[in-house]
């Protein structure tokens, strides 16, 4: 996709953004419903591909990835109605007799950048996420997991139209900085290493576009004189080998 083709996109998103399309409570339901109908009618297409790109078995692919998914509609389907409602609150002496009150808007056009560790995961979540919140979302599916993006490409195509949702496929180090240079996104949701999210909290910061930066990091493991130590030596296991150790989460030492 040239960059002729991705500014008719992003401006055909603002005008549906911006038209009122997403805001209602209708919609946002409807489009979570139809993201989970896509998982459901893909998700054989879609543990096949985890197989093809990381030889990853059925069973963890439906717990990491998947099940996942399925859990973080459900939550956004029930908690929805109530996230939209608007909330009283205090109003200053100063301000009387104004009322005040909490309105809980969207942002606008989005852009995700999923990561190759957890490709469906970490790249459909922040989408159920932009859905439940009333926005539309460019979503850049990693290229390191071709199987897995071309699936994801394919369900996205068929379940939303390109006005709401777009998948882009291609190498991050030229579409992402393409992307942000010429765009202001109203926000980027990016999952990758601390070195990669400086360089993209710099782009997002010349057009002060706001970002969720879900970075690498340290993570310590306490055991204390209470604990069981086999059922601990298990978890411990668990944490640190599940998805073959490429876990944000994994237990890199112990105290």
């Amino acid at each position: 996709m040239n960059q002729e083709e991705i500014q008719i996109l992003y401006d055909r998103q603002r005008t549906y953004f911006e038209e009122g399309h997403t805001r209602s409570y209708a919609f946002r339901k409807q489009q979570l419903l139809r993201l989970k109908e896509g998982l459901k009618k893909y998700e054989s297409e879609l543990i096949d591909a985890l197989q093809s790109d990381f030889k990853k078995p059925p069973f963890e692919s439906y717990v990491t990835e998947i099940g996942f998914l399925y859990e973080e509609i459900n939550a956004s389907l029930k908690g929805l109605k109530r996230w939209m409602k608007r909330s009283k609150v205090k109003t200053p002496l100063t301000l009387k007799p104004a009322c005040s009150f909490i309105v809980h808007e969207p942002k606008g056009v989005c852009l995700i950048i999923g990561p190759w560790n957890y490709p469906l995961q970490l790249t459909i979540s922040p989408l159920i996420a932009a859905i439940s919140a009333g926005n539309t979302a460019f979503v850049k599916a990693p290229e390191e997991t071709p199987a897995t993006s071309a699936v994801i490409q394919k369900m996205i195509d068929e379940v939303f139209d390109s006005d709401f949702v777009k998948v882009l496929l291609g190498p991050g180090g030229e579409l992402v900085p393409a992307l942000m240079e010429s765009h202001r996104f109203d926000h980027v949701f990016f999952t990758g290493s601390t070195r990669i999210g400086k360089a993209i909290a710099k782009m997002a910061a010349e057009k002060l576009s706001p970002v969720t930066l879900e970075l690498g990091g340290k993570s310590p493991a306490v055991v204390d004189a209470s604990a069981n130590l086999k059922k601990t030596a298990l978890r411990l296991a668990f944490g640190k080998w599940v998805n073959a150790g490429q876990t944000c989460v994994a237990p890199d030492y112990v105290l």
